[in-house]
């Protein structure tokens, strides 16, 4: 059994995230994404790097639109071939972090924690969306098997390794600073000094690396400064857990968040105990314990405290943290030696938790993944020549835009220097796709005007366009609502925009 276990823990995991993998609607990050990544490679600098009001257009490096720009020209841009990129990296993931928890524990631990990261909903959500967060797992999870693996045998081949996954870790989302970060304090507290001075030249080595980026750091963290991620609170660091054990969303499930919680609490609380009482004496498992307990709670509280400064708390750019956090769990119930009652009901409670929050991914059809496929056949069959389509903003326009390249669909722009004013002049250019700054100029006088919005967002630009024009209709998919308008009065031929 153990021969095979590994393959087919693989292949449990690569059927979960293939289910739905064509069917889940692509939201705004994954159009975007895929709209970006269509571009060349100079035309995506410029739209990153470009200064807008003295900052960066946009805050994320390249590496992962670029690898995935190179994979669309070989798999397609399908919704399935897009992601299968993320499922392949999560695969490849799951086997380093196998070896990382064998070279700390044993195989069984390693297999355990394999199982848990294949069906945890959180690393499932992650491993099927087109994004740069499985890759950003895959150098970082890959990483920490190498420094393990470097800081024992000491092989200059696999220093150089480690140093060349961390510089391309901070090429695929800056974030994962706070892990490099959690690493290198790691070293240092260890007191070994050829594993802090071992660990520095590596860390150099990944600054040469990343060195070409580095300069444009500042830029993008202006941008980052403006950005809509708000400081977060105590509560916040309780609830990422819960996401690391459930998924990273919000559902209307009352019952499935409270049994999340529940096994969270529970989880937390046992693994506490058990790991404080092995910390505490001497043996074999205490070095490898600290360093995967540090690793899966040092970047969290790192990035929740630099956020109280500059909000930059991402719960799934701690992905990587949560893979750590998935071995502490397998060395629970593998090494921590729980009476059976316990460990059946972590094991229930747990499980449970899992099926809630599959299910819970497996069915999510609402903001921000509405049907827009959906919504875009009956656009393409309703709508007529000189007809306007007409988004509330960027949220809904990309994802529709990915479905049906075919219709035109017109956007209207962030408020200037808000949260959400996030799709700058220059990457709008890159895009093609550029804003207008009001209803007024969108509708252009049209006979006809279409307007998409998510019923979240409230009234915004529809008392203009029921002062102007005759509501007709308004068709539902899920809660995105498409609005039908006709009938322009004299007022709505005059294309400017009105003060608000």
């Amino acid at each position: 059994m153990k021969r095979y276990g590994l393959l087919l823990i693989i292949m449990l995991a690569l059927a979960l995230r293939l289910i739905g993998i064509n069917t889940r609607a692509l939201w705004y990050d994954e159009a975007f994404a895929v709209l970006f990544s269509e571009k060349p490679l100079g035309a995506m600098l410029d739209g990153t790097l470009t200064p807008v009001n003295g900052v960066a257009a946009d805050v994320h490096p390249l590496l992962y639109y670029f690898l995935l720009g190179d994979w669309m020209t070989v798999f397609g841009e399908s919704p399935t071939g897009v992601r299968l990129f993320s499922v392949i990296l999560s695969l490849a993931t799951l086997y380093f972090l196998y070896r990382l928890t064998r070279q700390l524990f044993d195989e069984k631990t390693a297999l355990i924690a394999a199982l848990i990261a294949a069906i945890a909903p959180f690393y499932v959500q992650y491993s099927q969306e087109a994004r740069m967060y499985a890759l950003l797992s895959f150098f970082l999870v890959g990483a920490t098997w190498l420094y393990v693996s470097a800081s024992r045998s000491g092989k200059v081949r696999e220093w150089v390794l480690f140093s060349i996954l961390a510089g391309l870790s901070m090429y695929t989302q800056q974030l994962a600073a706070f892990y490099l970060l959690a690493i290198a304090l790691a070293a240092l507290l260890s007191r070994r000094r050829d594993l802090i001075i071992r660990t520095t030249l590596a860390g150099i080595g990944a600054m040469v690396i990343y060195l070409p980026w580095l300069v444009n750091l500042p830029g993008q963290f202006g941008k980052l400064g403006s950005y809509w991620i708000n400081k977060p609170t105590f509560a916040e660091l309780l609830l990422t857990f819960r996401s690391f054990l459930f998924v990273d969303m919000d559902t209307p499930n009352a019952l499935a968040l409270i049994l999340a919680l529940i096994a969270t609490i529970l989880l937390l609380i046992f693994l506490a105990y058990r790991a404080s009482a092995a910390l505490r004496r001497p043996n074999k498992d205490r070095d490898a314990l600290t360093l995967i307990l540090w690793l899966s709670i040092a970047p969290v509280i790192m990035m929740w405290l630099i956020s109280q400064v500059r909000p930059v708390y991402l719960t799934r750019a701690l992905l990587p943290s949560a893979l750590m956090l998935y071995v502490a769990l397998a060395w629970l119930f593998t090494r921590a030696r729980l009476p059976k009652p316990i460990s059946g009901l972590l094991i229930a409670v747990g499980g449970a938790s899992v099926v809630a929050g599959l299910i819970a991914f497996y069915t999510w059809n609402t903001f921000p993944r509405p049907p827009f496929e959906s919504a875009d056949q009956w656009l393409r069959s309703s709508v007529q020549p000189g007809d306007q389509i007409v988004h509330a903003n960027k949220i809904t326009m990309l994802p529709m835009v990915f479905y049906d390249r075919g219709l035109t669909h017109r956007y209207i722009e962030d408020v200037p220097g808000s949260p959400t004013d996030t799709l700058a002049l220059p990457t709008q250019k890159t895009l093609g796709l550029y804003a207008d700054p009001c209803i007024e100029i969108a509708a252009n006088a049209s006979p006809n005007v279409w307007y998409v919005i998510f019923s979240r967002q409230g009234q915004t630009d529809l008392p203009w366009l029921d002062a102007h024009y005759q509501r007709v209709s308004m068709t539902p998919f899920n809660d995105l609502l498409i609005y039908r308008y006709d009938q322009p009065d004299s007022i709505a031929k005059i294309a400017q925009c009105e003060i608000h």
